[in-house]
């Protein structure tokens, strides 16, 4: 009887060791989002710094602040025109 409750209480303990709330398959796939998020965390800050890097040469050169505003904001002069042709 000893013999049986303890094999009973082997197998629930094995299966909170490895599907429990906090077993090793939920511990692989946090590590697995961690990765993923990391990856993403490292392009972003790539991405910042780049804009950083834009934000700052464009305080000290008017023409890239110009250039800027013009490509990504779509900003042009009063009498200027614009055309734009569309891809085919």
């Amino acid at each position: 009887m000893v013999g049986l409750l303890l094999l009973i209480a082997n197998v629930w303990a094995q299966y909170l060791l490895w599907f429990g709330e906090q077993g090793l398959v939920r511990w692989r796939q946090t590590d697995k989002k961690l990765q993923v998020l990391d990856k993403e965390n490292r392009e972003l800050s790539k991405i910042i710094s780049q804009i950083k890097s834009e934000i700052l040469l464009g305080e000290s050169e008017n023409i890239l602040l110009e250039e800027v505003a013009r490509r990504d904001l779509g900003m042009v002069y009063p009498d200027e025109i614009i055309f734009i042709d569309s891809p085919r």
